[in-house]
């Protein structure tokens, strides 16, 4: 990878190797990352500068040419714990740009999650695992007015299970956002 500047933003740019376990080459791809005005909060922008990827969201590409990694909660959930660059390209670049071989060789993604608003919520599904959007929409606007449940008391969820032992993990992963991101979140299920 090369580092540069263009317009006073740095980038770095080069041929991006995709290696299987043993440490074998099975394809590469050239990149261009640079951040943007959000980073540290938002990953940096990854362009594949080759043309080999068409520049369409069904090949999760924004129309501006950049990579569509993950949905907009997850890529926040993620940037606020913290990361390298080297972690964001271990974890994140290198996995993205797998998925899109595979694309291209079986026709579809594999684990790939919906566009738009209904990606951002499969994001939720997976941290609270479940499928009723009541029980999430209850989570993030418990989160949003400051109210958590005493560990002993019966999950918001009605499960019947103490809080504790149900949904208290997923509510404390919510508290990585601030308050106007998840009241952004909540319009997810109008």
């Amino acid at each position: 990878m090369y580092a540069e500047t263009e317009n006073n933003v740095p980038y770095i740019h080069g041929e991006l190797e995709l290696k299987d376990a043993n440490g074998l080459l099975v394809d590469s791809y050239f990149i261009k990352m640079q951040p943007t005005p959000e980073y540290p909060s938002y990953f940096p922008h990854v362009f594949e500068t080759n043309g080999r990827i068409p520049v369409n969201i069904d090949w999760h590409i924004y129309t501006d040419g950049h990579c569509c990694i993950k949905s907009i909660p997850e890529e926040i959930f993620i940037c606020r714990k913290g990361m390298t660059l080297h972690q964001f390209i271990q974890n994140e670049v290198i996995p993205y740009f797998f998925n899109q071989k595979y694309k291209e060789l079986h026709g579809y993604f594999l684990n790939e999650r919906s566009h738009g608003d209904k990606g951002n919520l499969e994001f939720f599904k997976d941290i609270f695992q479940t499928n009723d959007l009541r029980t999430i929409k209850t989570a993030i606007e418990l989160n949003i007015s400051k109210k958590e449940y005493s560990k002993v008391a019966k999950c918001f969820c009605g499960s019947g299970k103490k809080y504790s032992k149900c949904h208290r993990k997923a509510f404390r992963t919510l508290n990585v956002y601030s308050t106007i991101e998840l009241k952004y979140f909540l319009s997810y299920f109008s």
